[in-house]
């Protein structure tokens, strides 16, 4: 038997056989773009190039170290890597976003502007050097812990003048780019956190990302934007509101819920969202510095949700924060406080059973509060009454020198038995009032 060796450059369609000759351009395209550093850094200033891609992890990412090395490379005219930047429509307009690349961008901008210090160990740079009278030597010029100001012109103007390898996708959809964002960050593989990211892709993440930049989470422990630890706060909340059901709340989850994102969460349940943390971020100024270390990443969800239950009711944010405050009174709070430390319960604070435990606890001490106030207010209410049928006795020569209220001791209710102290002359028509 003979083996006939397929030919791979032909093929057929329709019943005719076609050689491949060529490649057809594709409407998509990537293209390099020589910007030196003084150039690229003009444009992403002036916001031709945009840092703010919903997509990229923020912008803190390096430590000074890792900015300094960096910086170090370039001056030593070594090979730095790619930038990729893409075209993408935002709003009906075609804007210019930072694919990948955030981290050197952020660091050759901060350079430029005397934001930090080159490290002390970083290695001096031969130089050629010359005299009043011409003679030329090379010597070794120390960078060492030295600003972008403090290095000699012909540094500064290396540096600036310094080609970098800027690359261009164009006519790729926001599909093909985010997968690409997820290539790019291969190298360095995110963390959980920073999965949902990409996993929610730009549509969602462009809702998403306002919340996320509340300032509601300054100073809220685990609810940092450099680890995303916000955004999985975010995803949380969203879970709890919309009763997905789930064996906890943990990373796995979370990327189960983001998969399928659009099936769980409407654009109404984000502005939604949206409000409630805005509310909350006003209630968390009216706390005292010692309440507001009681609310942290695993708690605020609970709250946010217990808010909107809140606001069914009431809207006023001073009476949740006295709510808050008789709640963390209560014995109800030592329940929920148990079930964040993983210690106590032996199970983690993200299981499903100790994410409702502490909204069970949050839920069910909101509901007595309530209770208690809709008490309160018909009781006020009916001394309200009392007393206004009695002030509606007195006419224009009428007068009185006091009221004196008396409370049936058994319920608390008032009744009927308040009295009012008149002057003798006018007894007589307060008797025909009642």
């Amino acid at each position: 038997m003979n083996n006939v060796k397929k030919d791979c450059n032909k093929i057929e369609i329709k019943g005719k056989i076609y050689t491949i000759v060529d490649r057809v351009r594709e409407t998509s395209d990537v293209r390099e773009i020589p910007y030196t550093i003084k150039n690229y850094v003009e444009k992403v200033e002036n916001e031709k190039i945009n840092r703010d891609n919903n997509m990229n992890r923020t912008s803190d990412q390096w430590t000074k170290k890792q900015s300094s090395r960096f910086i170090e490379a370039i001056l030593h005219n070594r090979p730095t890597g790619e930038i990729a930047v893409a075209k993408r429509m935002d709003n009906h307009c075609c804007r210019t976003y930072i694919l990948d690349g955030l981290q050197r961008t952020t660091a050759l901008t901060a350079f430029l502007h005397d934001k930090f210090y080159l490290d002390k160990r970083a290695k001096a740079i031969w130089c050629k050097c010359t005299d009043s009278e011409g003679n030329t030597i090379e010597e070794t010029i120390e960078i060492a812990g030295k600003k972008f100001s403090e290095l000699p012109d012909v540094l500064r103007e290396f540096f600036e003048e310094y080609k970098l390898k800027v690359y261009m996708y164009e006519n790729f959809d926001d599909e093909e780019l985010d997968e690409m964002i997820m290539s790019a960050n291969n190298g360095k593989q995110p963390n959980a956190f920073q999965r949902l990211r990409f996993l929610l892709g730009s549509d969602n993440m462009k809702e998403l990302q306002p919340i996320c930049d509340s300032d509601l989470w300054t100073d809220i422990k685990g609810c940092k934007a450099k680890n995303d630890g916000i955004l999985a706060t975010v995803i949380r909340t969203l879970m709890l509101m919309t009763c997905y059901e789930c064996k906890s709340f943990g990373a796995s989850s979370m990327n189960k819920f983001v998969i399928d994102f659009d099936k769980y969460v409407t654009l109404k349940t984000i502005n939604r969202l949206s409000d409630l943390v805005e509310q909350f971020e006003e209630i968390k100024h009216d706390l005292r510095e010692e309440e507001r270390e009681k609310l942290n990443s695993i708690t605020i969800p609970n709250y946010i949700v217990n808010l909107d239950r809140f606001n069914s009711q009431s809207k006023s944010n001073l009476k949740y924060v006295d709510f808050l405050r008789r709640f963390w009174e209560n014995e109800e709070y030592i329940n929920f406080e148990s079930t964040c430390d993983a210690k106590i319960t032996g199970v983690s604070v993200f299981a499903y059973d100790s994410v409702l435990d502490r909204q069970y606890a949050v839920d069910d001490c909101l509901d007595e509060y309530n209770t208690k106030n809709v008490s309160d207010n018909e009781n006020s209410n009916a001394k309200a009454e009392l007393d206004n049928d009695i002030v509606s006795c007195d006419n224009n020569d009428t007068t009185y020198s006091e009221f004196t209220g008396i409370t049936d001791k058994s319920d608390g209710d008032y009744v009927q038995t308040v009295l009012p102290i008149y002057k003798e002359s006018n007894i007589n028509q307060i008797n025909n009032c009642l």
